[in-house]
């Protein structure tokens, strides 16, 4: 719409949109990049891990936003080729378009995409859930469509005449390439092809990264309270648990560094808990299902990240509280 917008009067609608989309998005991006209080801090504020349900939408949606970042795809293709403009069904005008306007319509159109792909990349990232992924997905495409929106609107004459002529304009004149449709095609399904490669890339690296436990706490320390009931029980299960190599149900799994007879912290899927498990005679120091006995268990979570656990008890009674804090 900018590019056919004759007077002040209708330049003002679609710099307003792009003004408001940048701000949208710009002050979206800000917010996901803040750690606020959480005690384990990892880039982009990645998750430790996340369910396999999580893994498969974040790849679909690497997909969907980069075929549906029309803006991008159209700013990269246009800009900086020589076009003229003409009426619908009839032949070219060889009046030759405003250039100055043109290369600034095509260089906000990239830039409102890729924004809306970074946020979009961020959102995708950062998800623990399935269902967070989709609807912060929807709000940031949704974002990304407000210039369609407001054409549609001033199509149906929903804010001043001005902008309903701007819209009846864009409806009847035509950007004429000159480059043949075949070209036209090979250069889109290019950008649609380097932007899905770079967005998996990407993801990749930290699925990658997630699965080998990088992101999760090094130790965990956890201390039991003289003054709590559970410490002559449990004393021996205070100390500093390491991070191990092995992985039960996708999350990781803490070894005691010292302690009388040895102990580890893992997740326990059946009761969706995490557990502290000292080792019986039979295991020989081996690590066991988490589910088979434990001496302390957390509140029910589906947490990877060991950090957000405040405070572990006994399974009986209810006067033992652990403490525990993370040491990335």
């Amino acid at each position: 719409m900018l590019f056919l917008a004759k007077n002040s009067s209708e330049h003002a609608l679609p710099i307003i949109v792009f003004v408001l989309q940048i701000l949208i998005l710009v002050l979206i991006s800000i917010d996901l990049m803040q750690t606020y209080d959480r005690e384990l801090i990892t880039p982009m504020n990645i998750p430790v891990g996340v369910n396999w349900s999580v893994t498969v939408s974040q790849y679909i949606a690497c997909i969907v936003s980069v075929f549906s970042a029309d803006d991008l795809v159209y700013g990269v293709l246009h800009v900086g080729k020589h076009i003229r403009i003409g009426p619908r069904n009839c032949v070219p005008m060889n009046e030759p378009a405003t250039s100055i306007k043109w290369e600034v319509s095509n260089f906000m159109r990239m830039v409102e995409g890729a924004i809306v792909i970074f946020a979009s990349f961020i959102f995708i990232v950062q998800s623990s859930t399935a269902i967070d992924l989709w609807l912060n997905f929807a709000a940031v495409t949704f974002v990304g469509q407000l210039d369609n929106l407001a054409f549609t609107l001033a199509k149906m004459n929903f804010f001043r005449n001005a902008e309903w002529e701007l819209a009846k304009r864009v409806s009847d004149y035509r950007v004429h390439i000159n480059h043949s449709r075949q070209s036209f095609k090979r250069i889109v399904r290019i950008i649609l092809c380097v932007g899905v490669t770079v967005m998996i890339a990407g993801l990749s690296i930290i699925f990658y990264t997630q699965y080998n436990l990088h992101f999760a706490c090094k130790s965990i320390t956890i201390t039991v309270g003289e003054s709590s009931s559970a410490f002559p029980l449990a004393r021996y299960l205070s100390g500093t648990y390491i991070l191990d190599t092995t992985r039960i149900n996708g999350r990781p799994v803490y070894v005691q560094k010292q302690g009388t007879n040895g102990a580890f912290l893992a997740y326990c899927g059946s009761i969706n808990q995490w557990t502290v498990s000292s080792y019986d005679d039979e295991s020989r120091g081996n690590i066991d299902d988490p589910c088979y006995y434990f001496d302390l268990q957390s509140e029910t979570t589906r947490t990877y990240d060991v950090a957000e656990i405040k405070t572990l008890r006994l399974p009986v009674r209810n006067g033992g509280v652990v403490i525990g804090w993370c040491i990335c």
